[in-house]
């Protein structure tokens, strides 16, 4: 039975940068606050996992944070379930940053020929970063990145008040705002693409998973959750940069990782305690 009151769940449906290692899929998190459900990006894999948790009809929205592929590709088949798929026709809400609507026109007809490809089977809107968004009982804030593509961070309260705040980085390079922007989160999700600085690294755009620590430490967090990680790196390098530095609850992302957020009390669904 689903707890409905006094909680906000995370549910990780993939972790994996830019392709899906075996076994996972790409960058995808359903948050889950009594009936509202946003799923946050949609990469490489991510659909099949969706499903086996929720319907499509019970999503409340779908947010993007960034236009790279492995946060959005599974888009497309969503589109074509949509579209040609039994029951009942459904347009989800899908919120795109600054500019996103013109990316999907061109995204549809590169595809397909149609700059509508997407906007007939979704309710598009781009988000405003400079204003809250509201979504059922959830309040949505965002903050900029310093990725090489322009990506924003989440933040994502309850409406009430009735559960511990949630901070999701998207994808970046190291990024003063975003200590200020996590201050205080009851759970922050941070990529860490890489375990360290030390191994020969072929890009310089995302974190290390002791960067990673180096913010939450910095913003107080009381609860650290890894992911976006390289998948020829073993999972288990990713660890020990963080705890290096936070001393905090660290967790790695993983499909059907659930961690629940209270005001009070955070747990994990299945044992990191956060407040």
């Amino acid at each position: 039975m689903r707890d409905t009151q006094h909680t906000m769940e995370l549910i990780v449906l993939g972790s994996s940068a830019s392709f899906p290692a075996a076994g996972d899929a790409c960058s995808g998190y359903l948050i889950r606050h009594g009936a509202t459900e946003i799923l946050l990006d949609c990469g490489s894999g991510v659909l099949s996992n969706l499903l086996a948790e929720t319907e499509l009809s019970r999503l409340s929205a779908i947010v993007i944070t960034h236009f790279h592929p492995d946060h959005y590709i599974d888009l497309v088949p969503m589109r074509y379930g949509l579209r040609y798929g039994t029951g009942d026709q459904m347009r989800p809400r899908l919120f795109v940053p600054p500019g996103g609507a013109a990316v999907l026109e061109r995204i549809g007809s590169g595809l397909r020929n149609s700059p509508s490809f997407f906007s007939a089977s979704f309710e598009v809107t781009e988000y405003d970063p400079d204003h809250s968004l509201v979504i059922d009982d959830l309040t949505l804030r965002f903050q900029r990145t310093t990725h090489d593509e322009p990506a924003w961070a989440v933040a994502i309260d309850s409406a009430a008040g009735d559960a511990g705040r949630f901070v999701y980085t998207s994808d970046t390079r190291n990024c003063p705002e975003l200590e200020a922007f996590a201050r205080g989160a009851g759970l922050l999700l941070c990529e860490a693409t890489y375990p360290s600085a030390a191994f020969d690294l072929p890009s310089d755009n995302h974190l290390t998973s002791g960067q990673a620590g180096e913010l939450a430490r910095a913003a107080g967090v009381a609860g650290l959750v890894l992911t976006h990680f390289w998948p020829s790196f073993e999972r288990a390098q990713f660890r020990a940069g963080a705890e290096a530095v936070f001393k905090g609850p660290v967790e790695l992302a993983e499909p059907g990782l659930r961690l629940r957020i209270r005001a009070e009390m955070a747990t994990r669904s299945d044992t990191l305690v956060v407040s």
